[in-house]
């Protein structure tokens, strides 16, 4: 293949948070959602993702941390798990997608979330049936951005990372897939990134596309 060629992308590697389960962090606690994302930045919160921690002695340690009672950080995150909702309009069209290439796509999921997030997002009524699997950091023992958690997804699946494409809402998550030649699509606007899968996947996506307008 020439430098200058564009690769058959065979496999789509999506996240969940922020791309495929929109959330709110607006809940009525006494923790602001710049709060709550503050948590889920702290170092205890990374390592309660890679499975290191039990939800209980996660919310304790955050407590100590940011001086919050444990009860009330539950309370927060069990609102904001509730609030999860799917972005019908990109399952729709991984789902189309993946018909369009009649069993030659495969399609992944890796993902920066809790044992306990998982379990619950698990049972949400979505086609969890597009995916070949769901890498979750809490089972990888990884997580996102170390090149270690896409490492294991790679050695796991066998794919080779030059044809495929990996969606992700955070700019270093997307730069450590790139890192290893997985060609990576920062998810900001749902409209930019189905011109970046478009782009990618060339006429199947168009194909997709029309046969929504037409309908």
């Amino acid at each position: 293949m020439a430098n200058n060629e564009k690769p058959e992308y065979r496999t789509l590697i999506l996240d969940l948070g922020d791309v495929l389960f929109s959330w709110s962090a607006e809940t009525n606690t006494s923790i602001s959602p710049q709060l709550l994302r503050a948590l889920m930045s702290a170092p205890t919160w990374h390592d309660y993702e890679r499975g290191r921690f039990s939800q209980t002695e996660c919310f304790e340690r955050i407590g100590r941390e940011f001086s919050v009672e444990p009860s009330a950080v539950d309370e927060a995150f069990k609102q904001a798990r509730e609030s999860l909702r799917p972005n019908e309009d990109l399952l729709a069209l991984v789902r189309e997608l993946k018909a369009q290439f009649d069993g030659r796509l495969r399609v992944f999921a890796l993902s920066n979330i809790s044992l306990p997030d998982y379990e619950y997002i698990l049972k949400l009524p979505t086609d969890w049936s597009i995916f070949d699997k769901v890498f979750a950091s809490a089972v990888l023992g990884e997580r996102k951005p170390d090149l270690v958690a896409y490492q294991k997804v790679v050695e796991d699946t066998g794919i080779d990372p030059a044809t495929a494409v990996f969606v992700d809402d955070r700019i270093e998550n997307v730069e450590a897939a790139r890192a290893l030649g997985i060609h990576g699509i920062v998810f900001n606007k749902q409209e930019g990134v189905f011109a970046a899968l478009k782009e990618a996947f060339g006429e199947r996506v168009k194909a997709i596309q029309t046969a929504k307008v037409e309908d």
